[in-house]
């Protein structure tokens, strides 16, 4: 390399478009990844950081 990589800064909406994208029926997580230039995992990461927060509770369950 000659010469250091800059990182990209991807704005909410982007990473939402990447990530909506990725949820298609059928599409390929890898190849929106490879479209962006970044990893697969990243994807996944942005997809568990823009979900809606699940808050802790319980759920009523009948027994009979």
């Amino acid at each position: 390399m000659s010469g250091a990589e800059r990182r990209r800064v991807w704005t909410d909406d982007q990473k939402r478009a990447l990530v909506a994208a990725a949820c298609e029926p059928g599409a390929s997580v890898a190849e929106i990844a490879r479209r962006a230039d970044l990893r697969p995992s990243q994807l996944y990461r942005w997809r568990r950081d823009l979900a809606e927060p699940v808050s802790p509770g319980f759920a009523a369950v009948t027994v009979g």
